[in-house]
């Protein structure tokens, strides 16, 4: 080889050992991110369990102030035999958000699981991030397959404009998903991380960066584009990241024969309406309707607003129009919080093409809702589920596996009657979420002329709080640890010879620290005194197991 060409390669090599060079460093005297998704947690009987690093949405949010909600469900280290794990994708919805903790559908799947099978080890994990999109879930997806799951249960779709790097969102670093999920990579990396923590400290002096996280909700901290036409630009370009991502998911849990079931996507149609539209004279509007102006029509297909008055004028007089008019109004909803039907195409598509399971969220909470039209009997607001909702969700993918065969014997199987008698949330979890959802209704975007503040939290309103109501805003001010609140809920039930709610506390803590084995002896205690023996033995031979 001649010598030019080998200074030649030396020259270009170069620059590629320095960066390595520095970046071994880097490593070594522990600068940076490693964003792990799990790290290892050891039990009091000296178990190891992985837990998810409640550190990593850093990785998809920068300069907003805001540090994402995440659950921690465990899940041991070394998989046994008797294993039986599932891993839940998405974002708040799968968090939980408003209730959380046994409130989110993969806690109640998880619960109705265990009481079917009593003999195996049901392992739910949440992977949920509140604020993400189809990015994050692609970037946690190898992670994931680490890990050996069963089955992913993936339910994304309503961030794909201003979840984290979205198309519309304020954490934006380009349209075109190859560039992004290179950045991604490169995130990973203490090398590219001091050249952007370097960047950000020059030049974020010189620019206002916005709103942050406290100065308003999050929903106008995260939305940078807050008017996006139907098919416009940025629209397109929302519906080209979700496909191209979800592909890519797919392909990745196909390549190591990983089941995965796909869900589509519910919003609250009837009863929210959209967030900002084209301009409209209302009171003109209205009286067309009362007229039975035939104008109001051809005026519904191109404004948002219209849309809705026309969908809610025809509820009561024919229920088929009224179901479409009012999609068509959140298709025309230039805020796009709740994502366009062409997400749902995306997704029953893409189940068809790749062979994928599907549950049809969508028709299964129109067969539950009045007219066939999901509104507030299922929903908080304008996509989150409520307790209900949650408990319908969970239902949905418990019958989807038992369809798939992916477990054994179901001689257990429990019913959806016998399944909602025993929803373990406890009172203080669900009225702390309807507190947080009466907050966001008085917040931006539900009130516009809200923007750049928040509303006076409304419990601030409330006279001789109930003892759940107390506990409730203890929790929603931050003044008191979760588990704590719990451990004297589940005391004072006992005291009261409240056992119905007393063993809901102890469910809750269970789910929260499942390799505990006296938060089990609780609910077995309580299950004796309630006369139910089936249900004691269930959670006295899970402690016996722990010990």
């Amino acid at each position: 080889m001649k010598r030019n060409t080998i200074f030649k390669l030396i020259a270009i090599a170069f620059p590629f050992f320095l960066i390595l060079v520095v970046e071994v460093i880097l490593r070594l005297v522990g600068y940076g991110e490693g964003y792990e998704l799990f790290h290892k947690i050891i039990s009091e009987n000296k178990t190891e369990y992985y837990v998810m690093n409640s550190g990593v949405s850093r990785k998809y949010f920068k300069n907003t102030g805001f540090h994402s909600d995440n659950q921690s469900d465990l899940f041991l280290k070394k998989k046994t035999d008797s294993t039986f794990r599932v891993f839940v994708q998405g974002a708040s919805t799968v968090v939980g958000f408003p209730f959380y903790k046994n409130g989110s559908f993969p806690r109640l799947l998880k619960h109705r699981l265990s009481l079917t099978f009593p003999n195996r080890n049901i392992e739910v994990v949440n992977t949920g991030i509140t604020a993400v999109n189809s990015y994050t879930l692609w970037d946690l997806s190898e992670e994931i397959i680490k890990q050996d799951p069963d089955l992913v249960i993936i339910y994304a779709g309503h961030n794909e404009y201003y979840g984290a790097l979205g198309a519309g969102s304020s954490v934006f670093i380009g349209e075109h998903p190859f560039l992004v999920r290179t950045y991604l990579r490169l995130k990973n990396l203490r090398f590219f991380q001091l050249l952007e923590n370097g960047y950000a400290k020059i030049f974020r002096a010189k620019k206002d960066d916005g709103l942050q996280v406290g100065d308003s909700t999050l929903m106008e901290v995260m939305a940078r584009e807050q008017q996006i036409p139907y098919e416009s630009e940025v629209f397109e370009a929302g519906i080209q990241q979700f496909q191209s991502n979800l592909e890519k998911i797919l392909a990745n849990y196909q390549s190591h024969d990983i089941p995965v079931i796909l869900s589509t996507l519910v919003s609250n149609e009837r009863d929210i309406p959209p967030f900002i539209s084209e301009d409209l004279d209302e009171e003109q509007f209205r009286k067309a309707l009362d007229s039975k102006d035939e104008n109001t029509g051809k005026i519904a297909q191109k404004n948002a607003m219209a849309a809705y008055l026309l969908g809610q004028y025809y509820l009561e007089r024919q229920p088929d129009s009224a179901k479409k008019y009012l999609e068509i109004a959140k298709e025309l909803d230039l805020l796009r919080f709740r994502a366009p039907e062409k997400i749902n195409e995306i997704i029953q598509q893409l189940s068809e093409k790749e062979d994928v399971a599907l549950v049809d969220m969508k028709r299964v909470f129109e067969a539950r809702s009045e007219s066939g039209i999901i509104g507030d009997e299922l929903l908080t607001e304008h996509v989150h589920p409520n307790v209900q909702g949650n408990f319908v969700m969970a239902d949905a993918f418990y019958n989807k596996i038992k369809e798939l065969q992916l477990l054994g014997n179901w001689q257990h199987f429990v019913s959806y009657q016998e399944a909602y008698r025993d929803i373990p949330i406890s009172k203080i979890d669900s009225i702390r979420g309807k507190m947080i959802v009466q907050d966001l209704k008085r917040s931006w975007p539900y009130v516009l002329d809200m923007s750049g503040r928040n509303p006076v939290r409304q419990y601030h309103f409330l006279q001789n709080p109930s003892f759940e109501e107390q506990k409730a805003i203890a929790l929603y001010s931050g003044k008191e640890k979760w588990e704590d609140v719990m451990r004297l809920a589940y005391h004072t039930y006992l005291k009261d010879g409240d056992l119905e709610n007393a063993l809901k506390v102890a469910q809750s803590l269970i789910a929260e620290f499942p390799e505990q084995a006296r938060v089990y002896e609780m609910a077995a205690n309580i299950c004796l005194q309630m006369k139910r023996p089936e249900y004691a033995k269930f959670y006295s031979d899970k402690a016996e197991k722990l010990k």
